[in-house]
């Protein structure tokens, strides 16, 4: 199966080369913690092999995605390659929830036929949750977009905040990829970290991967990030 990397050598070894094609991951992360560059990184690297690009970014303006993320050395010279929507979601365009009304708002949305999509970024799928209130309604939306991403043969990335306190929504039960970008306490401080929580078809670390956010992107560094007091011990 093709895999599809992320161009940062440390992460797309631990996932066996990159992300299956033709399959959904998740990217989680509390806010601040690497995600949408991590996403980022994903694109252009599609960009650089070839495929067509949609990122739906729920968050930027064009303004502010412009000046921060076009900005990144990594992204500089491929900005305009990439298809950014910007979008605000209502829950009336989603309404009466129909496979079919899926179906009409993502063309509306990304303004190209599905077929035509290579790799879908949507940043963040929480923004969707939270418009439609309804955990039963947004796991029908998302089992709907699953199905038009396979069906299409689009490989995507989900990106959600991940909860403070409450549970995961449904999107990890969908995805065959999920990594987790955490920021974690550490002696000196803090420091940023990711994790490769699930990877179908491949074997992978369950530590944290440290990593820097730079003008570069995401440059991760040597060793691991591990609990120092553990609530578990082994015993034969």
């Amino acid at each position: 199966m093709e895999r599809l990397p992320f161009g940062i050598k440390r992460v797309d070894d631990a996932l066996g080369g990159g992300i299956d094609r033709e399959t959904i991951a998740l990217i989680a992360g509390r806010s601040g913690s690497g995600k949408t560059i991590l996403a980022s990184q994903w694109a252009a690297e599609g960009v650089r092999s070839g495929d067509s690009i949609i990122y739906i970014s729920t968050t930027f303006t064009e303004k502010s995605c412009r000046t921060y993320i076009g900005e990144m050395k990594f992204m500089k010279e491929l900005y305009d390659r990439v298809n950014w929507r910007f979008v605000r979601i209502d829950a009336r365009y989603f309404l009466p929830m129909t496979r079919e009304k899926i179906r009409d708002s993502s063309l509306k949305t990304i303004g190209m036929p599905l077929e035509k999509v290579d790799r879908l970024i949507f940043d963040t799928i929480t923004d969707l949750d939270k418009a439609l209130h309804d955990p039963v309604l947004f796991r029908t939306a998302l089992r709907y977009f699953a199905e038009l991403c396979h069906e299409n043969g689009i490989t995507a990335i989900f990106v959600e905040e991940a909860p403070m306190v409450s549970e995961w929504s449904e999107t990890k039960n969908l995805a065959e990829t999920i990594i987790f970008t955490d920021i974690l306490r550490v002696p000196e401080g803090y420091a940023r970290g990711l994790r490769i929580l699930k990877k179908y078809r491949h074997s992978h670390p369950l530590g944290y991967i440290p990593f820097e956010i730079t003008e570069s992107g995401i440059e991760t560094k040597e060793g691991w990030l591990v609990r120092k007091d553990y609530e578990f011990v082994y015993k034969k």
